[in-house]
């Protein structure tokens, strides 16, 4: 697996681990086509230095933990033995570093040994080599990635060694056959050099320092609780120098002064790059015989699974100071000539290299301007170079857009001014009235359409008090409760409007959209006088009828007695006969 993960979900797409990568080993990508980006690393162009880790600002890069993995190996019986890389003393917040020995042995590690006696072995082994041509280091695993992905014509000045981490961990093999083997250091990259073929087996976990002190306290151990102890086996010299920049020159030549002048420590990725740019141009004359080349700036004191924030220049104090302490240690574990000197075969000192270089194809001169023109880059004049993208220039980017590791939409002052045009475009055709004011109540901006409902410019009113076209008593009550506020309202000129106001918080503004709704409640007065003069008109007839019907029903009445009285004769009669 690739020691760094990146989550998708904490990832916001601020291309600032692009702007942070020197070998711009980013590639921005969809998340499930909804518009929004996230950051993806991509391995084959990665020298892990872990600078991304470092820069985001989510945490959305990880390192991939191995701390679960060892536990287990502990659980399980296993005998473990443990190789400290020689930056711990910078690196962990100790005043007393040699108590990390028993805090590791509190911990359940069987064998505590110093990395820096790898060290020693690799630098007997540069000697070995002679210097009758330049050779560039291979102690740092990052400056390897970085030549043979990026500049794999140089892999011939790369020295045929394996790293400190490799030889020693190669040598507990030797020492502890039956013992498995965890490297614990600052370095990301080391990580995967472990899993390297031509590397696999000498180290069987790679524990990075913050894991290390993580699970110290979770166990609630500490300096305070623990005696200094020395270390098991062998103990080394000069190379207890190493993570400092010029460590492993002092170690190979303490004092050979031909030999100095022949030789250049370059620290810091970005120097490295350029170093070997230069070296790779011809611009270099006479290459040094000894090149030390490490990723980070001031030595692996400055790796970044260090636990410590300090400067490089009290790391490497630290580093002194630790080396000094050792020197005038009475403790017989400590001492330099207790033990005979350790060695390796040559063979187990040795490696290659393989030049892992990603081809990509170049676009044409054609492709690229079609790819700047998208973003509204048609002359040299129109590319800012701004760097915003992550990238050193338009032209960088489009290449990258071209190779499908950007997006066109990573260009910030494009997005802008694209967003600014809309919001204008948006808001000059918006047929409702818009106020923009400030929190002190001074207008700022008014749009066409209040332009009109109040008879003047944006020009005349900007920079003036809000009561000059609106009654500011509405803007108080939204600054005071910061809500939104909803009224109906009747403007001088005669205007009935519906307003809203609401506060936006960031931009310390206050927005007021006005409606013109004047037809809108004549339209309501008319329907209104209608039902008024209908109903009415209604009750009258009503009234009308009821009139007549009343009318009716007397003469009716009249009428129905008149006849009951002549029927009541003719009957009467008619009974007379």
């Amino acid at each position: 697996m690739f020691p760094i993960i990146t989550n998708q979900a904490s990832c916001r797409d601020c291309y600032r681990c692009v702007r942070s990568c020197p070998v711009k080993a980013i590639s921005i990508r969809s998340k499930n086509g909804n518009g929004e980006f996230y950051a993806q690393i991509i391995e084959d162009i990665c020298v892990l230095d872990g600078r991304c880790v470092q820069v985001c600002p989510q945490q959305a890069k990880k390192v991939s933990p191995a701390q679960d993995r060892v536990r287990a190996m502990l659980k399980a019986g296993e005998k473990v033995a443990v190789s400290l890389a020689p930056s711990f003393a910078a690196a962990l917040p100790l005043s007393r570093p040699r108590t990390l020995v028993s805090m590791l042995k509190k911990l359940g590690f069987a064998y505590v040994s110093e990395t820096s006696l790898g060290a020693e072995m690799v630098s007997a082994a540069h000697k070995e080599l002679g210097f009758k041509q330049p050779y560039i280091s291979s102690a740092c695993p990052v400056v390897v990635n970085l030549i043979e992905k990026h500049f794999p014509d140089l892999i011939p000045y790369l020295a045929p060694l394996v790293s400190p981490m490799i030889a020693h961990g190669r040598y507990l093999k030797r020492l502890l056959p039956d013992h498995k083997v965890v490297f614990i250091g600052p370095c990301i990259a080391k990580k995967a050099e472990i899993t390297c073929p031509e590397l696999a087996g000498a180290v069987d976990e790679v524990m990075g320092f913050q894991e290390l002190w993580e699970w110290l306290t979770t166990e609630c151990l500490c300096e305070e609780d623990c005696e200094e102890t020395g270390f098991d086996g062998p103990q080394p010299a000069l190379a207890r120098l190493y993570p400092v920049d010029g460590g492993m020159l002092r170690t190979i030549a303490p004092s050979t002064d031909i030999l100095e002048s022949k030789v250049i420590t370059v620290t810091g990725l970005k120097n490295c790059w350029e170093f070997l740019q230069h070296l790779q141009g011809g611009f270099i004359d006479h290459p040094p015989y000894l090149m030390e080349l490490l990723a980070c700036n001031g030595g692996c004191i400055s790796g970044p699974l260090s636990v410590t924030g300090d400067d490089i220049y009290v790391k490497r104090q630290k580093i002194q100071a630790y080396y000094r302490s050792c020197l005038l240690s009475t403790d017989e574990t400590c001492s330099f000539a207790c033990l005979s000197r350790p060695e390796l075969p040559a063979d187990l000192l040795r490696r290659s290299f393989t030049n892992k270089k990603l081809s990509l194809p170049n676009p044409s001169e054609q492709e690229i301007r079609d790819i700047l023109a998208q973003t509204g880059k048609y002359t040299a004049a129109d590319e800012l170079n701004c760097g915003a993208c992550g990238y050193n220039s338009c032209r960088d980017k489009a290449v990258a857009v071209y190779h499908g590791m950007a997006e066109v939409q990573m260009c910030m002052p494009y997005m802008r001014k694209r967003a600014e045009s809309l919001s204008n475009l948006v808001l000059s055709s918006m047929p409702n009235g818009v106020v923009i004011v400030d929190y002190k109540l001074r207008l700022l901006e008014i749009n066409p359409a209040a332009e009109r409902m109040f008879r003047c410019t944006n020009q005349d009113v900007a920079g003036k008090h809000v009561s000059c076209i609106l009654d500011p008593q509405h803007f108080e009550q939204v600054l005071e409760s910061r809500t939104l506020l909803h009224m109906h309202c009747r403007l001088p000129q005669g205007m009935v409007t519906r307003q809203v106001v609401f506060p936006v918080e960031r931009e310390k503004i206050m927005v007021c959209i006005i409606v013109d709704i004047t037809d809108e409640e004549k339209h309501k007065e008319q329907l209104a006088q209608v039902r008024s003069q209908t109903i009415e008109r209604a009750q009258a007839v009503i009234e009308k009828q009821m009139k007549v019907a009343q009318e009716i029903a007397g003469l009716l009445g009249e009428t129905t007695a008149e006849t009951k009285m002549l029927l009541s004769k003719l009957i009467n009669l008619m009974k007379e006969q």
